[in-house]
């Protein structure tokens, strides 16, 4: 996970350099903050996943991006873009995506920039590609040339069966998502779609969401009074881009989860520290302790502290098999036990075969009968006993008059009853 951490950091480094590019040195120390302390930048920079590794690439493309625009003519910005463009689509397929957005921008700049000549030529000349845009396009192509056929598989296995987990979205899922990146999610949540954002103490979590589209709604006004082009750069990196996924999922392509749309939350982040920048340091300082304040108010969540512990006495049960009540138990008991004895009994769905999923994979062994289990002389059922059990897969399981065989904090394991 060390390798999220790095690259957690450098986005951090990233946001300052297209900060201070596109506005000032003090808005980008501004953003640079709500990055650092931001819940939600720092789960996916203690994860053992891409999406650190992700916003890095895109903020850095965008960032080569600006100073190509401001060169126009100064090819190694273009190359530079398309360089970590690409990058971008080897770490995740939305960065392909995202690239569309690059495109907007570009006839953005050229708009604001460009008013010289007759009208109908103008147009032509805003909308279509300069040799140095066909050039930055081109060097991503590069870097994801050799990837190309793959990318085209798996985007035909996921149209057919790979992201069913993905649930639709709606629009207001783009406001409860900035609530997500301004105060996080529940680590390791593996639920369908966007997880739900951090509760904190006192403060429903719809008075959170009102508050957050309110001030939004009060902000993007204000600073687009101030430098509108610019401002709309952010909010075309931001905004649109969670517009664009919302749309894609009106047409059956559902990609709306909010690790896959990080990259908008450290736009997010530049647009607060815009704001953070343009009003006084009194009111600044104010909105920051708040801020600061309802973090440290956030609700804890317990977490499975058992696994830890059994891994350490795994000598004791070299000899059995670890029949695991759900899938999302199998990826974390495979993580701290191994797989070699593992095997997966959804108790509320035997038939259902998890897989396809990246952290399970095609070895998985699994049972459809609980007979397995009472025939099977060397079986012991884990179970991963936690708080909410009612929302738990496995609440229909019930340990009353099987044999204890150990407990670790919450992980207990039983034999199976005859």
């Amino acid at each position: 996970r060390f390798f999220s951490v790095i690259f957690g950091i450098l986005g951090i480094w990233a946001v300052y350099l297209f900060t201070k590019e596109l506005f000032s040195k003090k808005t980008a120390w501004f953003a640079s903050l709500i990055s650092a302390i931001s819940p939600f930048a720092i789960q996916y920079s203690q994860e053992g996943r891409m999406y650190s590794l992700l916003s890095f690439f895109i903020l850095m493309a965008a960032y080569f991006l600006i100073k190509a625009l401001k060169s126009d003519s100064e090819c190694k910005h273009y190359v530079l873009w398309g360089f970590f463009m690409g990058l971008s689509f080897l770490t995740h397929y939305i960065g392909v995506i995202f690239s569309v957005l690059y495109y907007v921008i570009y006839i953005f700049y050229n708009f604001r920039e460009k008013k010289e000549g007759k009208k109908l030529i103008i147009m032509a000349k805003n909308i279509l590609p300069n040799k140095m845009i066909i050039l930055g396009y081109f060097s991503s192509l590069i870097i994801f040339s050799f990837w190309i056929k793959t990318f085209m598989s798996h985007l035909l296995y996921s149209g057919i069966n790979n992201m069913q987990w993905v649930r639709p979205a709606s629009f207001s899922d783009i406001f409860t998502n900035i609530q997500i990146f301004i105060f996080g999610s529940p680590m390791g949540d593996l639920s369908a779609g966007m997880p739900n954002p951090n509760g904190i103490h006192n403060i429903n979590s719809s008075s959170i969401f009102v508050g957050v589209t309110l001030f939004l709604g009060f902000i993007i006004p204000y600073l687009l009074r101030k430098e509108k082009v610019k401002i709309l750069f952010i909010l075309i990196f931001s905004f649109g881009f969670m517009f664009l996924i919302y749309l894609l999922s009106l047409l059956g392509n559902d990609y709306f989860v909010s690790r896959y749309l990080i990259v908008a939350a450290y736009f997010i982040f530049i647009l607060f520290g815009l704001w953070l920048s343009n009003i006084n340091w009194k009111l600044s300082a104010l909105t920051l302790i708040v801020y600061i304040f309802l973090l440290l108010n956030i609700n804890h969540i317990d977490y499975s502290k058992g696994y830890g512990e059994l891994a350490k006495n795994m000598d004791k049960y070299s000899n059995n098999n670890f029949y695991v009540l759900n899938s999302y138990d199998y990826v974390i008991a495979k993580y701290y036990v191994g797989e070699k004895n593992l095997i997966l009994y959804n108790i509320d769905w035997p038939q259902y075969n998890p897989s396809y999923w990246a952290a399970i994979g095609p070895t998985l062994k699994r049972t459809e009968s609980y007979n397995d289990l009472k025939n099977n002389p060397n079986a012991l059922i884990l179970a991963n006993i936690q708080k909410n059990k009612e929302k738990r897969n496995d609440k229909i399981f019930d340990p009353t008059g099987l044999p204890l065989v150990a407990k670790y904090e919450n992980v207990t394991l039983y034999k199976p009853s005859n």
